[in-house]
């Protein structure tokens, strides 16, 4: 594969900072037990986590996270019996300390299921539904105290001990939609300290809140507001926040041209950061000798015209409509058949919810009714991979002619951009206008309403169709629009956002390392009331 250009920027470093303390559900280290008892730590996948360690290697970081397997849970019992719950990171290379944190699994059952993912996940995505009673506002409410708190508090807890252990001046980044109350817990012990929050997923307007009982809605708000800077995928996720921040904060004052709050003496600012993907590292991965075989094994496959999709097995992903949009064209243009083949890589994701089984087993299905109606002995309509093989979807997008992305809604959406970054056969970009990536890759993409089917079906063929002088031009704009803004730059703007705050801070009072009660870090101001 040819060398592209691509943006170069040095690694984003924190000024006056000597620490970096970062938060999230999912470690950056994942340890599986083995059948002989003893534990194998393997690499946490995601951009995040790269984006993260690369933006530390010059500096002390520690990651907290809870456990999420056994072999996590058995990780922290040795540490705490030999090294005080530290676990030093098995990442060559890395400075990385790693403190893990356990509940009780029925305590994280309810964070992680049935807060997390069954209502904070669906409610965030616009897929909601007030009209089902899913669960009862008592098992709601159970599953709040009993589990999101807790789990919130255990890593405010965590992070606390980390802020404590040592007398440097530390800063603090967390991830996410399963920590929002862990900001307000943390500031209550260090007032000073600044923090930082990312969300990777859609936040909605004010009146989905408005769906979920008060406290649980208040309590997120001012949970969030805890941080210094909360940052959202698109400027429109920012507005949304801000909008609610005004209506479910009593006493808040919101200026939506500055993205600012204030409210009960602190204030937190709102900003956009477009998480990108690491170009030269989805390169490194398809040029390596893994993805040279399985790109071998992929070319067997390819069809005079090539569709594909890769996705977690989820109902966001709008998978179905995709496949029926698909068939649509297969209907409509017979002389298709036995040309075109459709290539997806799906990976299955949350089989513990009834809602994703049963949305796996739907898909599974439609590709076998689509398959029967029209494959033949010598072709087969949709080629499916289920399981979780990363080198082998990028890969395979080197040589799509088309590559359908058509969530009902995303954050952002890095297949977007992965795609684009790799491909080499100038392919072109189907794209729902409600993925956070449409903003970026507009121009660089044909779009489509996520729910209409028989747009999707015309977006597949007119792309199947362009001319090579239109593909190349869609192609080559979606490429650079990726290497204008990739993973780095994304972290450098964050970091250069809590750079500012750190200057304010230390040009209007040198602090004491950890705890500086008194001033406020945002405005450099004194603190003129606690968050109750």
């Amino acid at each position: 594969m040819p060398t592209r250009k691509t943006t170069k920027v040095p690694p984003p470093q924190l000024s006056h900072a000597q620490r970096l303390i970062i938060a999230s559900n999912r470690g950056p280290v994942e340890f599986q037990l083995k059948q002989d008892k003893t534990l194998k730590a393997r690499r946490g996948a995601g951009g995040m986590v790269t984006a993260l360690i690369d933006a530390g290697n010059r500096m002390e970081v520690s990651w907290v996270a809870m456990t999420m397997t056994d072999g996590d849970r058995l990780a922290v019992k040795k540490t705490q019996e030999e090294n005080n719950g530290i676990l030093q990171s098995p990442i060559p290379g890395q400075k990385m300390q790693l403190r893990y944190v356990s509940v009780s699994k029925d305590a994280y059952r309810k964070h992680y299921e049935k807060i997390s993912n069954e209502l904070l996940w669906f409610l965030q995505h616009y897929m909601y539904d007030p009209t089902q009673d899913s669960v009862s506002a008592a098992q709601l409410q159970d599953a709040w105290e009993n589990g999101y708190t807790v789990a919130n508090q255990a890593i405010a807890d965590a992070v606390c001990t980390e802020i404590e252990s040592e007398n440097t001046v530390p800063v603090v980044m967390l991830q996410d939609y399963h920590l929002y109350l862990a900001p307000l817990m943390i500031r209550r012990r260090h007032p000073t300290i600044i923090m930082q929050q990312f969300i990777h997923i859609p936040w909605p307007d004010v009146r989905c809140w408005h769906f979920l009982p008060s406290n649980i809605a208040q309590a997120i708000y001012s949970g969030l507001v805890g941080n210094d800077i909360i940052g959202f995928q698109t400027e429109r996720d920012a507005r949304n926040f801000l909008e609610g921040a005004r209506t479910l904060l009593d006493g808040a004052v919101v200026d939506f041209e500055e993205g600012a709050i204030w409210w009960q003496g602190h204030r937190t600012q709102t900003r956009s950061y477009p998480i990108s993907i690491s170009v030269s590292e989805e390169r490194r991965v398809v040029n390596s000798a893994a993805g040279r075989r399985a790109a071998e094994q992929m070319k067997k496959l390819l069809g005079d015209y090539t569709i594909m999709r890769v996705d977690r097995v989820e109902p966001t992903k709008n998978i179905i409509r995709g496949f029926q949009a698909y068939e649509d064209v297969l209907e409509k243009h017979p002389e298709l058949h036995g040309k075109v083949t459709f290539l997806a890589f799906l990976v299955p994701s949350r089989q513990s919810l009834p809602t994703y089984r049963r949305f796996d087993g739907d898909v599974r299905a439609l590709i076998e009714e689509i398959n029967n109606k029209y494959g033949t002995d010598d072709w087969t309509p949709i080629q499916a991979f289920f399981g979780n093989d990363r080198v082998r979807a990028l890969a395979a997008m080197q040589y799509y002619d088309v590559l359908l992305v058509n969530p009902i809604i995303d954050g952002m959406n890095l297949v977007a951009k992965e795609g684009p970054a790799v491909n080499q056969t100038d392919g072109v970009l189907v794209l729902s206008r409600t993925a956070g990536a449409f903003q970026q890759l507009a121009k660089g993409s044909i779009p489509t309403s996520p729910t209409d089917v028989f747009e999707t079906s015309q977006a597949l063929y007119h792309a199947l169709m362009l001319s090579p002088e239109e593909r190349h031009l869609k192609a080559t704009l979606a490429r650079q629009a990726v290497e204008r803004s990739d993973l780095t730059i994304w972290m450098a703007r964050q970091i250069s956002d809590i750079n500012e705050l750190l200057e304010r801070v230390f040009a209007s009072t040198t602090p004491a390392p950890v705890v500086s009660p008194n001033i406020d870090p945002l405005s450099g101001t004194p603190i003129v009331a606690n968050m109750a």
